[in-house]
């Protein structure tokens, strides 16, 4: 099941993707779907960040909690049978929570996050066909630590340990319609960046 989150980034958030079995608004991404047209199935958060009437059925949470609304959405599609969450605003704003979310692809690696023009999933190991993006860098980041293999770009690597006091996987073009990332050890966070 194709889930889409909408959380409350300051970001503009651009069009969504339609093509999605069940729609989650968390908390003030409930006001970016309305403006889109689009009614959510679930609506979920406390509210700190929503100024309009919060619907009846909307699951409510105290703001003291120790969890953020993101990962009750999480959940919430976890339970509805997700295997693949698009999360659209939860990138950007406050750094604290920007880099919260982006920690949270560990334990939901069935999320990818978007944002201004922005891609990021997290890479475990195995083999990996990443889909050629003509307007796009391709950059890895280590997460924790990483040993890679990537073909079918303009800089390959065999066998490489990614450190993250190396920039040799940032801005990485596409040499081929497919590059073939290979997890030899570790994880990265694949990033599709917006030239």
């Amino acid at each position: 099941m194709r889930v889409l989150i909408v959380a409350a980034s300051p970001s503009p958030v651009p069009s969504l993707p339609d093509d999605v079995d069940y729609v989650i608004a968390v908390d003030g991404g409930y006001a970016t779907l309305l403006a889109q047209g689009i009614e959510p199935n679930l609506v979920v958060g406390d509210f700190d960040s929503f100024t309009g009437v919060v619907p009846d059925e909307a699951l409510r949470y105290p703001s003291e909690k120790d969890v953020t609304d993101l990962e009750i959405a999480l959940e919430a599609a976890r339970g509805h049978g997700a295997d693949e969450m698009l999360v659209y605003g939860a990138l950007g704003g406050r750094l604290d929570m920007t880099l919260g979310n982006i920690g949270l692809l560990e334990a939901y690696p069935e999320m990818c996050l978007y944002a201004d023009g922005q891609i990021v999933s997290l890479a475990r190991e195995g083999r990996h066909a990443l889909a050629r993006r003509d307007d796009h860098y391709l950059s890895l980041i280590p997460w924790k630590r990483a040993n890679v293999t990537i073909r079918g770009v303009k800089y390959p690597l065999d066998r490489h340990d990614v450190v993250s006091h190396e920039a040799l996987t940032i801005s990485n073009e596409w040499d081929a319609k497919t590059a073939e990332l290979v997890v030899h050890d570790g994880m990265v966070l694949v990033l599709y960046v917006k030239k």
